[in-house]
């Protein structure tokens, strides 16, 4: 498998490199170099570290760690094993629990991680990484999280840190698949957990709404609406219809089977792990990185992200929601460092005398609402518009159901059935009244948090940031304080373009000659709309005044 990897980096050497200025996308207009913007080219030099070198505590704490993670396959998950490849040189190795997918076994699937652009510094910086990092078949939602005999033994006599990230996210996932991941998945993880040999630490990553039927929510273990013993037992002895059917009874006033289970996880936590060294991590809405590896990159459009491309591409140009409500985000880059420190912090920490929760949250100090958040993203998003985009942006949310239903059947309903009728007659596919049911079903999921705000303590994190030494603070930067909504903004959506939409940087021309078409044909449509109701609201008044005998 080293060598597999090592074979495909050798081949895409010189695409994992910065790439070589391009003029044709800087001019006076536009005079950012969007390579230097995302942060491609200022990748450090490949540099040998010396065993004997000593690093930061945080960094001196993985030395010679092998570490195990599940979820190292999704957003969060690709995040962290970037970061501990890249910045902690004498780490031993790392594991991850990977499951066969859409036919691809754990390796082609492990080589498939290392595709992503997120890994171009790593592969630049630490070039020999590859001998550092193995797949592990598994599944989360099996017996014994599906390992063999062999992998199980393996971790058991060289696993000493454990990072238990994988969750089904979905928030309206079939309860019986997120009972069995979310649930059940952590109960086999703490079995194995019990049985290494040298356990330093393990770090389970919940979140910051998997007690979001309150509005403030502390530092500390609730109590769950049910028992997950029960829940399990039911699962059992139900087919998947009823279950579906009793899904609103059992989650009570929790709105959604993702924020059950994990609250039921971070009880099994509670009840079965007490013994073990081990912390529960809750990030509040994890969105695009703020500064590393690059700016701006995410792989999925979960919460805001879908709404700034939606709006971004022209595809979306309203939504039902409150815009001056704070939703609470945090960067994946500062979530993530924050979560390797608190690991360090609870391995090394003896004074204990319970398991500690850390809220790894950014509205108690640096607030912002959503029509702040939009409106920064559009000024500087609008530098760096895709190819792809169908009109040029245009976006209101309101929090009015009479008036987002009108909003929505003139700015939705009406192009979409015409232009889907078009696509139609030239041959192509239509595909925006599939994208717009879409929408209006994750409107009708996100309904509970459309008009809540949370009060989420994150007492602990901003403690440890303030026992970090200057070299660590340096490396492992998740200081809330000076967190800068303005700068994620300034790559926020040329990230969206690169790393989401993986729309060419060198189109960027075509699509700013596309983007300059739109804004025409946006100004036409609106002058002949205004036109319109002009003429209407004449003719309507003509009519009034005589039949009134005025004219």
């Amino acid at each position: 498998m080293a060598l597999d990897l090592h074979r495909k980096y050798i081949e895409k050497k010189q695409d994992s490199a910065p790439l070589a200025p391009i003029k044709d996308i800087i001019n006076s207009k536009y005079y950012l170099d969007p390579l230097e913007l995302l942060g491609e080219r200022s990748f450090d030099e490949p540099r040998e570290v010396n065993e004997s070198e000593i690093g930061s505590p945080v960094q001196e704490f993985f030395r010679d760690a092998v570490v195990f993670l599940t979820g190292g396959t999704g957003f969060m998950g690709k995040v962290l094993v970037e970061k501990l490849l890249r910045t902690c040189p004498h780490i031993k190795h790392i594991y991850l629990l990977i499951r066969s997918k859409k036919g691809k076994n754990v390796d082609e699937r492990l080589e498939d991680i290392f595709e992503d652009r997120l890994f171009k510094r790593l592969k630049h910086e630490v070039p020999k990484y590859y001998h550092k990092v193995s797949g592990v078949a598994g599944d989360c939602s099996l017996p014994g999280l599906g390992l063999s005999v062999s992998s199980r033994n393996t971790l058991i006599n060289e696993v000493n840190i454990i990072f238990h990230g994988a969750a089904t996210v979905r928030f309206d996932e079939h309860i019986r698949v997120a009972m069995n991941i979310n649930v059940s998945g952590t109960r086999e993880l703490i079995s194995l957990a019990r049985n290494i040999t040298n356990l330093k630490v393990m770090a389970h990553v919940s979140t910051a709404y998997s007690n979001c039927n309150r509005l403030h929510v502390e530092e500390k273990f609730y109590d769950p609406i049910a028992d997950y013993e029960d829940i399990l037992k039911l699962i059992s002895s139900k087919d998947d219809q009823t279950l579906q059917d009793m899904t609103k009874e059992i989650i009570g006033d929790l709105p959604n089977t993702y924020a059950f289970t994990k609250s039921l996880a971070e009880d099994v936590i509670r009840r079965e792990a007490q013994d073990l060294p081990i912390l529960v991590f809750r990030p509040t809405v994890v969105i695009a990185t703020y500064r590393e590896p690059v700016r701006g990159w995410i792989d999925n459009v979960y919460g805001p992200t879908g709404l700034i491309v939606g709006a971004g591409t022209g595809v979306l140009h309203t939504y039902f929601g409150d815009s001056n409500m704070v939703t609470d985000m945090i960067p994946v880059d500062m979530v993530v460092n924050a979560l390797i420190c608190s690991t360090k912090e609870t391995a090394t920490n003896e004074k204990a005398e319970e398991i500690p929760i850390y809220t790894c949250s950014s509205a108690g100090q640096k607030p912002i609402r959503w029509i702040d958040f939009i409106e920064m993203n559009r000024r500087h998003g609008i530098y760096w518009p895709t190819i792809r985009a169908i009109w040029y942006y245009s976006f209101m949310a309101t929090n009015n159901p009479y008036f987002y239903a009108l909003l929505n059947f003139c700015f939705h309903i009406i192009p979409g059935y015409l232009l889907d009728t078009l696509a139609v007659i030239v041959g192509q596919k239509p595909i925006l009244m599939k994208i717009y049911k879409k929408i209006d079903k994750v409107r009708d999921i996100l309904a509970y948090f459309s008009d809540k705000e949370w009060t989420f303590t994150n007492d602990r994190i901003l403690a440890l940031w303030n026992t970090l030494d200057s070299q660590d603070k340096d490396i492992f930067n998740f200081d809330i304080n000076q967190l800068s909504w303005e700068y994620f903004s300034q790559a926020h959506c040329l990230g969206l373009r690169v790393y989401l939409v993986k729309d060419d940087i060198h189109t960027l021309p075509a699509a700013r000659k596309k983007w300059e078409k739109l804004y025409i044909a946006h100004i036409g449509l609106l002058v002949f709309i205004y036109a319109f109701l002009l003429y209407c609201a004449w003719t309507f008044t003509s009519l009034f005044l005589k039949l009134t005998g005025f004219m």
